[in-house]
């Protein structure tokens, strides 16, 4: 791969000094995968300046990626095995060419140097010249991992989606740099770094005796966060707030955290109140938004109010408190996680 999305040499483009040092960061730990999502999507749009990049790197999603279609037939060949299962005793008899030429011409993808890139969604403008501290890349873990083969090491982007597609994902495209195919497993490589997406899990690479299970974890991180606590209202604010409570470093202290989060007595920061007011309200039959008395009814108050009865403490993320429903560990083996003053609940 290049060191720079193909055909625009970045390091030419023009920038501000933060934005091009967040290229230069963000071009240090793409993935493998990322790389070539990244090589295909820049010939699909235009690129002008930095910005246009930077806002390219965080809608890669955007994009599919299908590993090792080099050419018509091996397109044709993905498509059939992966999204269409074609048993063996059909391939024999597809026009695997034919398939892929179809492929190309409809969706209008490109072959780039590790397989086939095509836009599946509209890019959008997301960096607007001053959000770039809320650039995320869209991950949950990252780990450098280097082989024999590779003693230089290459990135992965956590969460992977292959136990869910079948399709691989970003620990194939990574192993298929690393080492031969024959010796295509985890057990032949090493863990050189390790990164959470949560500033506070520190030693990441320490935590965990087995590279399985923490690719296990990073990936179940990967998923809760993708779901938003399953349409639960400011859950990231929720979930940050408890781990400043429980002081949690841990991945794994993080993830029992994710799945006790009813444990918790949580009113988020002064501007989310309206939003959050309204759904407390509702979920507790105080009052019905839609109705003519939800509309005159003051949500932001009734936050305050609830702050103070359930003496919820403050912090970073808005007001918490543990409540007396039960904490059920899953993941970690931490032992002092039982209710701490507990209140009324929520």
């Amino acid at each position: 791969m290049e060191d720079y999305p193909y055909p625009y040499p970045w390091k030419e483009l023009s920038g501000t000094p933060e934005e091009m040092a967040f290229l230069d960061r963000r071009f240090v730990e793409m993935s493998v995968r990322e790389g070539y999502l990244l090589e295909g999507a820049a010939r699909l749009q235009s690129i002008d300046n930095a910005a246009d990049l930077i806002n390219l790197t965080e809608q890669l999603d955007n994009f599919e990626f299908f590993y090792s279609a080099m050419e018509d037939r091996t397109l044709g060949h993905y498509y059939a095995k992966y999204r269409e299962a074609a048993s063996a005793d059909q391939m024999p008899y597809l026009d695997l060419k034919r398939w892929g030429v179809d492929l190309r011409e409809r969706h209008g993808g490109v072959f780039v140097s590790g397989g086939y890139v095509e836009q599946t969604s509209p890019c959008r403008q997301i960096y607007n010249g001053e959000n770039l501290s809320q650039m995320t890349g869209g991950w949950s873990v990252k780990l450098k991992l280097a082989s024999e083969h590779c003693p230089e090491g290459v990135w992965v982007k956590l969460p992977d989606h292959e136990i869910h597609t079948g399709e691989p994902d970003e620990l194939a495209v990574a192993l298929g740099e690393l080492v031969t195919l024959e010796f295509n497993k985890l057990g032949n490589v090493d863990l050189l770094e390790a990164k959470c997406c949560l500033d506070n899990i520190t030693d990441l690479a320490e935590q965990y005796d087995s590279l399985e299970q923490l690719i296990e974890d990073g990936n179940n991180l990967g998923y809760v966060l993708e779901e938003c606590g399953q349409g639960m209202i400011c859950f990231e604010e929720r979930f940050r707030a408890a781990m400043e409570l429980e002081g949690c470093t841990r991945l794994d202290e993080a993830l029992d955290i994710t799945q006790n989060l009813r444990c918790y007595d949580f009113i988020p920061t002064e501007q989310h109140w309206e939003k959050f007011g309204k759904d407390l309200a509702r979920k507790r039959k105080i009052v019905d938004p839609d109705t003519a008395i939800g509309m005159y009814f003051d949500y932001a108050a009734y936050c305050k109010t609830e702050i103070n009865r359930l003496r919820l403490k403050p912090c970073a993320h808005g007001y918490i408190a543990r409540n007396s429903q039960e904490f059920i560990c899953e993941f970690s083996r931490r032992n002092d996680l039982a209710p701490k003053n507990p209140s009324m609940g929520m």
